[in-house]
């Protein structure tokens, strides 16, 4: 009987891992990235985004889906470099958001690029949100990876939405 019951337990467990593990992957020109098959990747360019990605489940769907976007730009300005860009994302955030708290600004490298990772929380239309930007300057372009959720579904969410920024691989040409 104590087997059964356990199998009963387990079950499902297994279930849910294996679904969680078929991983779909994306490659655009020259960059590529890797998601669940439970997310929903839509790369009609709505929004001004190249790629917008969801979950089809939501913890806070009634009032807010959490996503990942990408929204890749031509540098105009040649003289700006990531360093500097960096400085232009807080300030961004920061006139986005009120009562903006960063909780991580710093360079560093993954998949051999120099990278910019953000972490910021506040409030905009009434709700309270965190989300986490991922920054690459690389041939003139700015791609820029975005996850937002609200913040009381962050530490529920972001492990996953983490593994999926990651994954963001850029194509040298």
């Amino acid at each position: 009987m104590k087997n059964f019951l356990l199998t009963l337990i387990l079950f499902p467990l297994i279930i849910v891992a294996q679904e969680l593990k078929e991983i779909i992957k994306y490659e655009k020109d020259n960059y590529s990235i890797e998601h669940p098959s439970n997310w929903i990747l839509n790369d009609s360019g709505e929004n001004g985004t190249n790629i917008f990605l969801y979950p089809t489940y939501s913890e806070s769907s009634d009032v807010f889906t959490e996503n990942i976007n990408l929204i890749v730009q031509n540098l105009n300005d040649l003289t700006i470099n990531i360093e500097k860009y960096k400085g232009l994302v807080e300030k961004q955030i920061s006139g986005m958001l009120t009562e903006p708290k960063i909780t991580l600004s710093e360079l560093k490298n993954k998949n051999g690029l120099k990278c910019h990772q953000f972490v910021a929380e506040g409030e905009a239309s009434g709700y309270k949100f965190k989300t986490i930007i991922h920054t690459y300057l690389i041939d003139k372009q700015i791609y820029t990876l975005t996850f937002v959720t609200l913040y009381e579904t962050y530490e529920n969410n972001h492990i996953e939405s983490l593994r999926i920024m990651n994954s963001f691989k850029l194509i040298k040409h």
